[in-house]
């Protein structure tokens, strides 16, 4: 078993499956809908959880009945919650607006930041994961210590972070060579970074180390319409796979046949 660093968001999903696609100026109906836990800190710890590593999270949640809530539901799953931090606050959900074709609008409410993800004190592992933007210098030295460290592509202006692997979608970077984003992933991940992965939905997923670049087609593929968290359950499955001694194109061929497995389990069970 492997000790990993988590540091990611742990969200409120309220999620609402639209009757039909969205159009501006039209009155809109929903079939369903339902709030459950999301975002990258727990999609991610949840799998790399199950698949038997020692998780230790590094978040953030408010203080009321919702945060707490989370908090054992955190615990329950089986992941080390002493490094997420509680806020004195209100939660706020996230709103997510799904098309009956799986294109989904991700609303969150403007006018403030999120707290940072901070650690109080040093820590370590075989592993760390990040899908944030800010994190705080002490846990970039933190991660300097640890011997493999996978990060998601920030999208916005991020924290540069010490990492060995970048994952991204190809979709997030229209019109860009493979090369030029991996000078934009080198600037955030300095030059530790010797793997970029980028998934594209049902096509084959890209590796790149800088020079040579390999395709990986998906041994499974599912269409179903809610796909919200499946980048984030690629991730742990594919950070795992390393950490069982998988080279990288093994380890996303891996992760991506999983990854449909639980597309199609959440499909069949709500």
């Amino acid at each position: 078993m492997s000790t990993v660093i988590v540091v990611g968001h742990v969200n409120h999903d309220q999620v609402w499956w639209l009757s039909s696609p969205l159009v501006p100026g039209s009155r809109l109906t929903y079939c369903d809908r339902v709030v459950r836990l999301g975002g990258g800190g727990f999609h991610t710890g949840t799998q790399l959880a199950k698949l038997g590593n020692d998780v230790r999270l590094i978040s953030n949640l408010m203080d009321d009945d919702h945060g707490r809530a989370a908090l054992a539901k955190l615990r329950a799953i089986g992941l080390d919650t002493g490094y997420v931090t509680m806020w004195a606050g209100e939660t706020r959900f996230t709103e997510i607006l799904l098309e009956p074709n799986g294109e989904r609008t991700i609303l969150n409410i403007g006018g403030g930041s999120r707290p940072p993800f901070v650690a109080p004190e040093p820590v370590g592992g075989e592993a760390a994961y990040l899908n944030a933007l800010v994190v705080d210098d002490g846990l970039v030295a933190s991660l300097r210590t640890i011997p493999l460290v996978v990060s998601q592509f920030p999208l916005r202006s991020a924290s540069p972070r010490p990492a060995d692997i970048v994952i991204g979608s190809r979709a997030d970077f229209p019109g860009e060579d493979t090369p030029g984003i991996w000078e934009r992933a080198s600037r955030i991940a300095g030059p530790r970074l010797r793997t970029l992965v980028l998934t594209e939905g049902l096509r084959p997923i890209l590796l790149y180390d800088g020079k040579a670049l390999n395709h990986v087609t998906p041994l499974k593929q599912v269409c179903v319409p809610d796909t919200i968290g499946a980048g984030d359950c690629f991730a742990g499955i594919f950070l795992h796979g390393l950490l069982q001694g998988l080279i990288p194109e093994l380890s996303a061929e891996q992760a991506s046949q999983q990854t449909a497995e639980w597309l199609s389990e959440r499909s069949r069970t709500g």
